[in-house]
């Protein structure tokens, strides 16, 4: 009789008690998933509020390791690309500047928090920019028809304006064009010259091309 009591009792409200199993396992999920773990991201390092009139002339780390920390179903589906470190060089100074780099300058998604970063400061090196007018130079190749000689070349502009850094520009003596071929010609002729700037002495140049005459004449 009793055996027969219990199992009716366990057979009763079936539906409410596996109703309630599935509740607390769902439950159960959830707390799990709202516990916090952590995790560490190799992310890019980026800089901004460069001065206008300032560049950087080292070679800072491109990377720097972020450690994060949050609940389980965000970590789980955090990728470093939604991470962003970041520091702010508006406050640079000519020479060697050394910048902290701290949670706060971590940006994260909502519900992530940053541990710790490393490494914890950078050094930059800011040079100031100038301003300098240089002379174009024609470069020319080849040569004219047999009995021709080329008796003038021009050039319009005749100086540009570049930008940057004392030690890049300082030995310059000017802007050479792009080899202009004269080969063959005879007769004057006109051309449109791009200039043959080096990325690594000039950071900008006021025009990219200049326009070439070249005057040919008979040999006498």
């Amino acid at each position: 009789m009793e055996g027969r009591f219990l199992k009716k009792l366990l057979l009763s409200n079936i539906r409410l008690k596996l109703l309630a199993l599935a509740f607390a396992t769902a439950l159960w999920f959830f707390v799990a998933g709202q516990s916090d773990t952590e995790v560490g991201f190799l992310v890019p390092l980026a800089f901004k509020g460069i001065p206008k009139e300032m560049v950087m002339t080292s070679s800072p780390p491109e990377d720097a390791e972020v450690r994060v920390a949050g609940p389980k179903f965000i970590i789980n589906n955090l990728s470093p690309s939604q991470i962003i470190a970041e520091i702010d060089l508006s406050s640079a100074k000519e020479g060697l500047n050394t910048f902290s780099l701290q949670p706060r300058d971590v940006s994260t998604p909502i519900g992530v928090e940053v541990l710790r970063v490393r490494p914890s400061s950078i050094d930059v090196r800011m040079e100031n920019l100038i301003n300098v007018n240089l002379p174009v130079r024609v470069t020319l190749i080849g040569k004219p028809a047999a009995g021709y000689r080329v008796a003038d070349v021009t050039v319009s502009p005749k100086t540009v304006v570049a930008s940057g850094t004392k030690k890049d520009i300082k030995t310059m003596g000017g802007v050479y064009t792009r080899p202009v071929d004269i080969s063959g010609l005879d007769a004057s002729a006109n051309f449109t010259a791009r200039l043959d700037v080096p990325l690594h002495e000039f950071r900008s140049v006021s025009t990219d091309a200049v326009n070439v005459r070249v005057k040919i004449e008979r040999e006498r």
